[in-house]
């Protein structure tokens, strides 16, 4: 082998390296990104098709600290709907502010998925049942029927971090996102993504659909979830789970549950893709299933088609599959009637 063969060999085994270095170690990886406006977000489809014309500037709102778990009248838990700051404080803020109590946001750094563990998650941290709380457990659309396996997941937090070790481990996608995302890579990759577009109207794989009138990003997992046939007798078992959760929450924790799920963007907004695609009501149809079974929960789709006309403000962001400020807005309220509600029962 010549020496120039060697020097490009070498050469790409250092890139390797520090790809996967900085996909796998976020510290490291953070000095190397190409740099966001500080304070602001250009949207996570943004970020995966890197079109110009989709760019939204959002301005994330304040993380305040939301005092402790002991003082709290209310729990949430949730994905990325109530972890999220875009344009507006995070959901369990907001719900505070609404209803003038303590709304305490469950999370973890450490442990896996503690939204779709609820009961692994709440024994890894020691809760005890004591004063009567409101807990409301959140899922975006495309994950219910998943979590509806692990809800009532009962092992200890020892199996969770073995997941978490080898999620951490064995998945990509922070090496992929390193990878596209680095200061060496990520001009030329933006680059050819608009030029792609611009003459071929070609979006990354990631980016399943668009819409230009008005502009609007759609994610291929939620196209993929909306156009999969999901049957009365899946529907039956995933409400079978949630019943399930439900009364172990009651009677293990003294807590009662109200669930909601958030529609996909695709759900609520598939109309101005203009693909043939008609909605199949899978939340609504999962509300009426866990009312009869007497588990309280929020239709947000149908609330959300109350809110979904020409002319009226986007409940989702063009460039980000989350809720606008409207849209979580209307969870909250939602919550809070929900929840007075729940009080008005107990007396």
């Amino acid at each position: 082998m010549s020496r120039g063969w060697k020097f490009l060999y070498a050469a790409v085994m250092l890139f390797a390296l520090f790809i996967v270095v900085g996909g796998k170690c976020p510290s490291i990886g953070r000095a190397f990104m190409a740099p966001e406006p500080p304070g602001q977000s250009g949207g996570d489809l943004y970020r995966l098709s890197e079109l110009d014309r989709f760019r939204e500037e959002i301005t994330l709102g304040r993380q305040a600290p939301m005092g402790t778990l002991e003082e709290a009248d209310v729990l949430t838990l949730g994905d990325s709907f109530f972890n999220s700051n875009l344009g507006s404080d995070l959901f369990a803020s907001e719900l505070a502010g609404r209803l003038g109590r303590k709304v305490y946001n469950l999370r973890s750094d450490t442990f896996f998925e503690p939204q779709s563990y609820p009961l692994s998650f709440l024994e890894s941290i020691g809760y005890q049942p004591g004063k009567k709380r409101v807990l409301i457990l959140e899922s975006v659309e495309r994950s219910v029927l998943d979590r509806g396996d692990t809800y009532n997941a009962a092992s200890g937090s020892s199996g969770n971090k073995i997941d978490a070790i080898a999620f951490k481990v064995l998945k990509n996608s922070d090496v992929e996102y390193f990878f596209k995302n680095n200061v060496i890579v990520h001009p030329v990759e933006k680059w050819l993504k608009n030029v792609r577009f611009d003459y071929f109207r070609i979006v990354d794989k990631s980016v399943g659909s668009f819409s230009e009138n008005p502009d609007m990003l759609f994610y291929q997992r939620d196209i993929d979830f909306g156009k999969t046939r999901k049957s009365d007798a899946l529907l039956d078992q995933t409400a079978d789970s949630i019943e399930r959760l439900s009364k172990t929450l009651q009677k293990r924790y003294n807590v009662e549950l109200i669930y909601v799920v958030i529609p996909n963007k695709y759900s609520v907004y598939h109309h101005l893709v203009q693909d043939g695609y008609r909605y199949d009501d899978f939340i609504p149809r999962l509300s009426r299933k866990l009312t009869a079974r007497g588990v309280k929960n929020i239709d947000l789709y149908s609330l959300y088609c109350r809110y979904n006309k020409p002319g009226m403000p986007l409940l989702y962001y063009a460039s980000d599959t989350h809720y606008t400020p409207l849209g979580k807005r209307l969870l909250v309220d939602a919550c809070a009637a929900a929840i007075e509600k729940v009080e008005k029962e107990r007396l």
